[in-house]
């Protein structure tokens, strides 16, 4: 894992076809069954470059959902969607894949921003606490970033 100052990255390692794991990374409802945030997804659209998918969310109490629109789609390479508007997104999410003889290198990647996102406006709110307040989304994130792709890897090998 590695963080930046708004950016997580995980990765793992797959004994699979890349035509596999790339079914799974782009079945938008798949990343309910292993995160304890993300509830569910579909597709607005047919899936690829431009098309939008809607995404159910909740922690705790409070539950609320987004629309995403793909903005790189590359069969067996990368899968990209903003969060909400194409132009200033609340985030930007995705998957990258490398074929390596017999393995799959899968990543995911997510970026708060450029838009002010719900955790970057209570930072703003709080400057004493601001590092803290992204840094304790920043570790949600990367929580159920994991789960997710360490789940896709025992789908793809099964």
């Amino acid at each position: 894992m590695t963080t930046g100052s708004d950016r997580v990255d995980v990765e793992t390692s797959i004994a699979a076809p890349v035509d596999r794991v790339w079914d799974l990374v782009t079945d938008v409802d798949l990343p309910a069954r292993f995160s304890r945030e993300f509830q569910g997804g579909e597709w607005l659209d047919d899936p690829g470059e431009g098309a939008r998918f809607r995404g159910h969310n909740k922690i705790g109490d409070v539950e609320w959902s987004t629309t995403c629109t793909v903005v790189e789609y590359l069969p067996g390479r990368a899968f990209t969607w903003v969060v909400e508007s194409v132009e200033d997104p609340v985030a930007v999410w995705g998957y990258t894949l490398e074929a390596r003889d017999d393995r799959v290198l899968l990543g995911m990647h997510a970026t708060m921003g450029p838009a002010l996102s719900p955790p970057r406006a209570a930072a703003a709110a709080d400057p004493a606490r601001s590092d803290e307040i992204i840094a304790g989304r920043l570790r949600q994130w990367t929580k159920n970033m994991t789960a997710t792709v360490e789940g896709i890897r025992g789908l793809a090998q099964a």
